[in-house]
């Protein structure tokens, strides 16, 4: 019995922390084109 709900437990967290990551890479990707942009336009500006 206790082992189920470890593995229960531990699944849950591995579920967790994935999908947070998950998440965080594609805010970073979907942030990455507008810095891409800006940072091309400070530079031809001068």
């Amino acid at each position: 019995m206790r082992y189920s709900i470890m593995l229960q437990l531990v699944s849950l967290i591995t579920l967790v922390l994935l999908g947070n990551a998950a998440f965080f890479a594609w805010i970073q990707n979907r942030a990455l084109p507008d810095q891409i942009n800006s940072g091309e336009v400070t530079p031809s500006q001068p």
